[in-house]
């Protein structure tokens, strides 16, 4: 509002919301007098400075009012709450008019695209170079004491007053994998030489199309390095993707497959059979949908016990005692990162698998998940005693589908 001739909004879900964040402003600007005011009006909420600055307050539920400006900062309030197309479609246009800046302030509501936004300034990616964000729990809060906040604690739920007092990314209630904290379970990870590789893969084409590389640690930690994931892409542009992406991880010298494994959904049998035409193992039993749930709510929820001094995601050295989770995720994993906020039982049931074990979640927005639950089927077998594969799907090799081994051409094939 210093800057002569700026232009802000605060924009809010609601007007009642927007209007918390518009009176921080008019007690420092009118009350205290801090920048000289031309005009003002504190039931239509606005402030025209001296300067030629305007300060307005503007409401999502209301959009014919958030056409048609040019902005030079616009402060979202309770960001998380607002629709991604009131973002979308009004705010980025009318910051793009005059380069504007954004400030986006929430609480946390799981992993919508707040914290897509969040994940952008934490990001060393530089077309993100311009993103920055910060977590700032309410302990960072001076006027809040401690038994204030040891109170809320201890009147909360653990899922409540993790975001709305510790400003965490956390699931709600009637999502599959409620154990899943970005805290916990994200850390920056590095390829490590001499631990197992592999590719855990659920095969798309409308649907996403998802390929995880992964290592298996000795203590059998699962470290989820990398992900393709993407729509409307044969196996064959996968692959080539994969190979572009990770080639010094999967292909040796030679450019043959130095992987450990390559785990895919063998329902899609074309698409396995691709895989193997073009030079990786790819097979996999498949695990019925519960039981796939039940052995990942173990890797999520029980951590690996250190007795001696063992290598942690990185490779550094963990001492004794220390607990760190069976599963890590890199941040650049971050669709299926996001999946364990969005993947969710019926609304009408909202209920986790250990209290309703035959409900199946909804078939949307679990992709990664798939991949991961056949990663685990086929890679810790022992820990599903279900007596072998589950769905009486056999596999198809290139013979079957009668390719010519010699002549076959990859470009433009479908699979």
């Amino acid at each position: 509002m210093n800057v002569p001739g700026s232009f802000v909004w605060v924009v809010g879900p609601t007007m009642d919301l927007a209007e918390k964040e518009f009176r921080v402003a008019w007690k420092l600007i009118v009350d205290k007098n801090l920048i000289p005011v031309k005009r003002k009006s504190e039931r239509e909420l606005f402030i025209q400075c001296e300067n030629g600055s305007f300060l307005e307050c503007r409401s999502e539920e209301n959009p014919d009012q958030l056409i048609g400006e040019g902005l030079d900062l616009v402060i979202l309030a309770e960001a998380a709450r607002l629709k991604l197309r009131t973002y979308d479609q009004y705010i980025r246009p009318a910051l793009a008019d005059r380069k504007g800046k954004l400030l986006a302030t929430s609480t946390p509501r799981g992993f919508n695209y707040f914290y897509d936004f969040y994940e952008r300034g934490q990001s060393e990616d530089p077309k993100y170079s311009d993103w920055a964000s910060w977590m700032v729990p309410s302990s960072m809060n001076p006027i809040l004491g401690e038994e204030e906040i040891e109170s809320a604690r201890q009147t909360s739920s653990p899922e409540a007053f993790a975001q709305e007092w510790e400003a965490k990314f956390i699931a709600y209630g009637g999502l599959v994998f409620p154990e899943f904290s970005y805290e916990t379970h994200v850390a920056s990870l590095g390829h490590v030489g001499g631990y197992k590789t592999q590719l855990w893969i659920d095969p798309g084409i409308t649907a996403p199309y998802c390929v995880l590389l992964v290592q298996i640690t000795p203590d059998e930690q699962v470290l989820v390095l990398d992900e393709i994931y993407e729509t409307g892409k044969t196996s064959d542009r996968i692959i080539d993707l994969a190979i572009n992406k990770w080639h010094p991880y999967i292909l040796d010298k030679n450019g043959a497959s130095k992987l450990d494994k390559v785990i895919i959904d063998k329902a899609a049998a074309e698409a396995a059979a691709t895989w193997r035409l073009r030079g990786f193992s790819a097979y996999g039993d498949k695990p019925k949908i519960e039981q796939g749930i039940e052995v990942y709510h173990m890797f999520l929820r029980d951590p690996v016990r250190s007795i001696d001094p063992i290598r942690g995601p990185r490779g550094e050295w963990i001492t004794q005692g220390q607990i760190i989770p069976r599963i890590f995720f890199d941040p650049k994993c971050k669709n299926v990162i996001k999946e364990h906020g969005l993947y969710h039982y019926p609304d009408e049931t909202r209920k986790r698998i250990n209290t309703n074990p035959t409900n199946k979640p909804v078939d949307v927005d679990n992709h990664g998940m798939d991949a991961i639950r056949y990663g685990l089927r086929n890679e810790f077998p022992s820990l599903f005693n279900d007596g072998g594969d589950q769905d009486n799907v056999i596999y198809l090799d290139p013979q079957d589908l009668g390719f010519d081994m010699e002549s076959i051409m990859f470009e433009g094939s479908d699979y």
